[in-house]
């Protein structure tokens, strides 16, 4: 009972955090987004405003985890009460038409999400790094608060463990142990499953597809939900998922606020890019890219003048009060977090390796691992590679993913001139992010090509695949976001202006 109460509190979140969403953005937000879209930006906002409470409770020494959990669970019912009341109303308004039996293509992913959903509370952490980081960070939470929890987070022989990150995934996992009363490994993957399928969700809705059905949002779900890294990563725990949750999501608001023109995306954007801070450094780095990339469209498309982005901006900055307390505790840091000194002790080395190691960290995406071999020789690349067929065409975690990104991105500059602003813009963040995680790599392999050889063909793939996805989805986006949601439905323009315009006589044409 316990692991179905625990199966359930990730949607509920959802269902609080769209409620204190709506609080932000008002009224519009219902009208402006379809429920998919809203329970993503949901799950995505309420993720953060429990997981910041979990933190702030445990650095004050109290723990809370059971009410908050619990909090969270109760509300939760309550609003999916509300929903399932206007549920009718919202069902009568669908128009069925052939088009919309492209749906039965999602039967496959909704089996998958069956699977997946019946292992997500029947197996336990299976990943090292989860165990050692983010399950590790969430038992000290649960099991230390106040002055125990500042002493283990200042331990030096923990620093391996990362206590400087983000701490949103280790707060999760902490929330779901206050809902069962303890400590327990198999609850942990409910998160990364209703992230998936909350994205999912968000992408059909994004697209309008109940009003106007076609295959692409079907083709692009079904695409991303069944990626190798997708399917590995969903039964895993960690950051991984989290991330790809994150900047997908972002990257359909980005569409949404400067290609689609929804009034309210850039702040539902906010919302959604203060998770993505919490989440990893990666996520850190994406929040900074996105929020200087947009300044300047913003400041033109008067952004700033909006009321409501500014309450969005106050919310995300309340958020991460409690992560700033944190880190002025000085927990101790991992060895990697001092890359930048590492690295500028020989610029040289660094400004060598840099170029190797982008080459290897981007292009190793695109091709199999059999094609792509490289090794150290006399500090230089040599490819002992080797091609297998088609096959080498095709990545062992993003299939053909980056090679249909490739395409996509020449077919909508060239076919979709009104789109090209946005996908500029979302191009220049995620090539600058990954040159930014290169040079970072660089700076750690500044003294061994080989080292660097191994980590960005065997490891960095799992930091590059939220990334890859993300700019995928902006980039399809642009072909089923083509419409601007109308700000008043026909029944609210009062009949005497419309009357009034109809008797006025029609001006003669000189």
């Amino acid at each position: 009972m316990s692991e179905f109460a625990a199966f359930c509190l990730p949607p509920a979140t959802a269902l609080v955090g769209m409620r204190l969403a709506a609080l932000i953005l008002g009224g519009k937000f219902t009208e402006q987004f379809g429920f998919g879209l809203r329970f993503a930006i949901g799950l995505a906002f309420g993720m953060v405003v429990f997981t910041q409470a979990v933190l702030l409770s445990a650095l004050a020494g109290i723990n809370t985890f059971f009410l908050l959990a619990w909090l969270a669970m109760l509300w939760g019912v309550v609003e999916l009460a509300l929903v399932l009341v206007k549920l009718p109303a919202h069902t009568k308004r669908i128009e069925f038409q052939p088009a919309h039996l492209w749906v039965v293509l999602l039967i496959p992913l909704v089996y998958s999400w069956w699977v997946f959903g019946r292992l997500s509370t029947l197996e336990g952490t299976l990943e090292f790094d989860a165990n050692a980081f983010w399950v590790f960070k969430a038992k000290i939470l649960y099991l230390k608060q106040g002055r125990d929890l500042i002493h283990v987070l200042r331990d030096v022989n923990l620093g391996y463990a990362h206590m400087d990150y983000p701490m949103l995934v280790p707060c999760l996992y902490t929330l779901n142990y206050g809902l069962v009363g303890r400590v327990d490994e198999f609850v942990n993957k409910v998160w990364p499953f209703w992230m998936i399928v909350a994205l999912c969700s968000a992408i059909i809705s994004a697209a309008r597809f109940w009003r106007q059905p076609r295959p692409l949002p079907v083709a692009v779900v079904t695409l991303i939900a069944f990626l190798p890294a997708s399917l590995e990563f969903i039964r895993n725990e960690g950051g991984t998922i989290p991330m790809v949750f994150y900047t997908s999501l972002a990257a359909l608001l980005i569409v949404a606020a400067v290609y689609a023109g929804y009034e309210l995306a850039p702040a539902a954007l906010v919302l959604v890019l203060v998770g993505c801070f919490s989440t990893k450094f990666e996520g850190v780095l994406f929040t900074a890219f996105t929020g200087c990339a947009l300044i300047a469209v913003g400041l033109r498309r008067g952004w700033l003048a909006n009321r409501v982005l500014w309450k969005s901006a106050a919310a995300a900055f309340i958020c991460i009060v409690p992560y700033v307390i944190y880190r002025l505790l000085k927990p101790v840091p991992n060895g990697e977090s001092a890359w930048f000194h590492t690295g500028m002790a020989t610029p040289g080395a660094v400004a060598h390796r840099f170029p190797q190691i982008w080459f290897l960290d981007v292009f190793a995406r695109f091709f199999n691992p059999a094609l792509f071999q490289w090794q150290a020789n006399n500090n230089r690349l040599q490819w002992i590679g080797h091609w297998t067929g088609w096959g080498s065409l095709v990545n062992d975690q993003l299939s053909v993913l980056p090679w249909l990104l490739l395409a996509l991105l020449i077919l909508s500059l060239v076919y979709k001139s009104s789109g090209r602003l946005v996908i500029g813009l979302l191009s220049g963040i995620i090539l600058i992010l990954f040159t930014f995680l290169s040079f970072v790599v660089a700076c750690l392999k500044k003294d061994d090509l080989q080292s660097g050889i191994d980590f960005a063909c065997n490891v960095v793939g799992r930091y590059y695949y939220p990334f890859f996805t993300a700019w995928f989805l902006g980039t399809a986006a642009v072909w089923f976001m083509d419409d601007k949601p109308t700000a008043a439905a026909p029944a609210e323009v009062q009949p005497e202006k419309t009357i009034a315009a109809l008797s006025r006589p029609a001006k003669r044409k000189r």
